[in-house]
């Protein structure tokens, strides 16, 4: 490999020429004369070149440190697509975690859950209305328009045992809840993500758990100001350091959450099917009454304007 030295021309015969840089960090200029076979010299061309130095190991690791996981740029370094790519995404991270802290997870808007019976040309269904959600990771979870599940036909694709384990005496019916979830999907021309509605069967003993307040309660009195903002204080920490909620890797599953599930999924509705369990412990057989949707146990993100005007701001 040849090696260029200051002020010396170097002369090749080869129209591409690879030297090793063993030049010192700074601005360099090299100078192109192309000779034909007549021996006629062209114009020269001048390329002025930068050196960089590399950065110090301590600086570099630091710096990593510093940015927690997010592009940093340094002189002379290219970026390509990937760079900018992972730039975006934290972005997108960071507006998520803000939106997490601000309003935690649940339904911003929409998203109720309705029942319709079989009709001559449909089975029974249920219906997720149109709506918007945040996940417990401050994802944004948009359903665009009606999402029908075919509930017959779901109940009818369930097992015995998962259905005799659903079965509730205290509400004479099978229980199920309705969730949605954020389904990423990769990136393209038109990046976006999808969403999944699903029923899961509660097997827990009567009565299964429903989703506990995001905040704890605070009694009004004077120490009420307090012990919110002590709430406040304690979140960073349970978001960075874990909880029974979270921790370094990732989301743990909430009291509503079945074994093997998603946890960032969103609670949406307990639904009520009602059923009768045979005493041979066989399947439980559905009844003629209404399945009854619960839509008020899920968690609410409540806007602070609509807060602020509830109590009279």
């Amino acid at each position: 490999m040849p090696t260029l030295e200051l002020q010396q021309p170097f002369e090749t015969t080869e129209s591409r020429l690879r030297v090793e840089n063993i030049l010192l960090p700074g601005r360099h200029r090299f100078r192109l004369i192309v000779v034909d076979d007549d021996g006629i010299e062209s114009d020269p061309v001048d390329t002025l070149v930068t050196i960089v130095g590399p950065i110090p190991r301590s600086d570099v690791v630091a710096r990593a440190r510093e940015a927690r996981g997010r592009v940093f740029y340094a002189t002379g370094v290219l970026l390509n697509a990937q760079h900018l790519d992972a730039d975006r995404l934290d972005n997108h991270r960071g507006l998520a975690r803000a939106l997490a802290y601000l309003h935690g997870s649940g339904t911003l808007a929409g998203l109720e859950v309705t029942w319709e019976r079989a009709t001559g040309g449909r089975g029974e269904r249920l219906v997720v209305k149109p709506g918007v959600a945040l996940d417990r990771l401050g994802r944004i979870i948009e359903v665009p328009r009606d999402a029908p599940l075919p509930l017959d036909r779901w109940f009818d694709e369930q097992s015995d045992a998962h259905l005799i384990g659903g079965f509730k005496p205290s509400v004479q019916g099978v229980v199920a809840d309705v969730f949605v979830r954020l389904v990423p999907v990769d990136p393209g021309p038109t990046p976006g993500s999808a969403y999944e509605v699903k029923l899961y069967l509660r097997q827990e003993p009567d009565p299964p758990p429903l989703p506990p307040p995001t905040w704890p309660v605070f009694m009004r009195t004077d120490g009420a100001r307090k012990d919110l903002q002590d709430a406040i204080f304690a979140a960073w920490a349970a978001w960075h350091e874990g909880d029974d909620s979270c921790d370094q890797g990732g989301a743990r599953p909430l009291p509503e959450h079945v074994l093997g599930q998603d946890p960032t999924s969103v609670f949406l509705a307990r639904l009520v099917l009602p059923a009768t369990l045979p005493a041979s412990d066989a399947r439980p057989v559905r009844t003629a009454r209404e399945v009854v949707v619960d839509n008020r146990s899920r968690r609410f993100a409540y806007p602070p304007a609509a807060l602020a005007r509830w109590v009279g701001l």
